[in-house]
C-alpha cells in the first residue's frame, strides 16, 4: 500500500504541468513548418482540425497524413506537435450542381501524441468531425468541430485514463483578394477529466488570426494564442502566445515556409523556428486527375527541456482527388 501511494504521489508530481497542457499537440506539415499560424489560411485539408471553416471552400476531396521522422516518445508538451496526424475532407455536392456554397465541407482528423519517461508511458489521441459551410455571402464561412480527448498513462504500478468531449467554432472572412479573417474558439464548454484522482479541464482558448496575401504566390499569416488569457495562472499558460508564417511559391509546384512560435509567458518556455517546403504535382503516379503534396517541416527549438532534441523534422503527404 505504501508502494502504491508513493507511485501515485510519484506520478502526480511528474505529470504535474501535463495534466493541463498535453492537449495543445497540433498537427500537419505544412501548418506547422507555418510556426501553427494557419487559422486565417484554413484553405486545405488541415483546416478540418485547424479551422473548420476553411472547408467550405473545399472543391475536391483530400487526405494528409504527418509524422515526425525523429523526437517522438518525448515530452509531448515541450513539442507542442502530434507524432501522428491524419486528416479528410469531402465537399458536400449536389446531386445537380457543384454547389459548395450551400452544402460546404465536412471531414474527420485524428491525432496521436505520447511519451516514455522515467518509467511512466502515456499515450494521447484525439480526433473528431468538423462541418464548415459559407454564410451570408461567397468570402464569409462558419465551421464546428466535435473532439474526443483520450489520455491514458501507465507504471509498473498502476495505471489511469480518461476522456472527454470538446466542441469548437471556427469562423473565415474573405475581406478582400489581400487579407483574410480568422478565428477559432477551441474547447467552447471547458469539459473536465481526472487523472489519478487529479482533476482538470480543458481550457476554452480564443484564436485571432490574420493572414495578408500580397500577391497570388505569397502569404503572411499571423496568429495570437489564448488572446483573452484564459490559461494564465493556471500552471498551463499558454496566454498571448505569438505565431507568424510566411509562404512563398517559388514555382507553381515549388514553395518555401518559415515560421515562429514565441510565447509571452514565464510559465512557457518554449519557443521554436520552423523551416519548411512543399512540393506540389499534378498526377500521382501518372494516375490523373489525383494530385499529391509533399510538405517537409524543419523545427529549432531555442530552448528544449532536458532529454528533447533541439530539432524536429516532419513529413507529410497530401493526395487530392
Amino acid at each position: 500500500m505504501h508502494k502504491l501511494t508513493t507511485a501515485i504521489i510519484l506520478v502526480i508530481c511528474f505529470f504535474g504541468l501535463d495534466l493541463n497542457i498535453v492537449f495543445a499537440a497540433e498537427g500537419g506539415g505544412r501548418p506547422i513548418s507555418l510556426g501553427g499560424a494557419f487559422v486565417a489560411i484554413a484553405d486545405d485539408v488541415h483546416a478540418v482540425s485547424w479551422n473548420p471553416a476553411g472547408m467550405a471552400w473545399q472543391e475536391n476531396s483530400e487526405c494528409t497524413y504527418a509524422a515526425i521522422l525523429n523526437n517522438r516518445d518525448k515530452y509531448v508538451t515541450a513539442d507542442l506537435i502530434s507524432d501522428d496526424y491524419f486528416s479528410f475532407v469531402q465537399p458536400l455536392k449536389s446531386g445537380y450542381e457543384r454547389n459548395f456554397a450551400n452544402f460546404g465541407g465536412m471531414g474527420f482528423f485524428v491525432h496521436n501524441s505520447g511519451y516514455d519517461r522515467n518509467g511512466v508511458e502515456t499515450d494521447l489521441y484525439h480526433y473528431g468531425l468538423a462541418y464548415g459551410r459559407k454564410i451570408s455571402s461567397e468570402e464569409m464561412a462558419i465551421g464546428v468541430s466535435l473532439t474526443q480527448y483520450s489520455f491514458s498513462a501507465e507504471t509498473n504500478l498502476l495505471d489511469a485514463e480518461d476522456s472527454a468531449i470538446s466542441i469548437n467554432l471556427g469562423w473565415l472572412w474573405y475581406y478582400s483578394n489581400s487579407i483574410s479573417f480568422g478565428c477559432l474558439c477551441e474547447n467552447v464548454f471547458e469539459p473536465g477529466y481526472s487523472l489519478f484522482g487529479v482533476k482538470s479541464r480543458l481550457f476554452r482558448v480564443f484564436r485571432p488570426a490574420i493572414a495578408y496575401y500580397p500577391n497570388d504566390r505569397t502569404t503572411i499569416s499571423f496568429d495570437i494564442y489564448d488572446l483573452t488569457g484564459n490559461t494564465k495562472n493556471t500552471g498551463c499558460d499558454l496566454s498571448q502566445d505569438i505565431r507568424v508564417g510566411i509562404e512563398h511559391y517559388l514555382s507553381d509546384s515549388v514553395s518555401i515556409r518559415v515560421g515562429a512560435h514565441h510565447p509571452n509567458s514565464k510559465e512557457d518556455t518554449v519557443k521554436f523556428y520552423s523551416f519548411g517546403m512543399g512540393l506540389q504535382r499534378a498526377d500521382f503516379l501518372g494516375l490523373k486527375p489525383i494530385n499529391y503534396y509533399l510538405d517537409y517541416s524543419f523545427i529549432y527549438w531555442q530552448k528544449s527541456l532536458s532529454g528533447m532534441d533541439k530539432y524536429t523534422h516532419q513529413l507529410g503527404i497530401t493526395i487530392g482527388f
